[in-house]
């Protein structure tokens, strides 16, 4: 798998993890407005969060891996 490949299919996770950021986080905020806890919604935002991160972190990385100069 070429490089551009890996980047292309990281962006593709990370859209899909910001997507479910977006639905736990709008669950939580439901929950809070009318004065209940939801654990379960909030234990999978903080889930989805930390995955968010480590997938940006390995983003991150490998574009500047594509940016070092080829072995000769």
């Amino acid at each position: 798998m070429t490089l551009d490949t890996i980047l292309s299919t990281l962006a593709a996770d990370i859209a899909a993890a910001e997507r479910r950021t977006e639905e736990y986080g709008l669950t939580v905020r439901m929950a809070l407005m009318t004065g209940r806890t939801d654990e379960t919604a909030e234990h999978a935002l903080y889930l989805e969060l930390d995955r968010l991160a480590l997938l940006r972190d390995r983003q991150y990385a490998l574009r500047d891996m594509q940016r070092l100069p080829l072995a000769a």
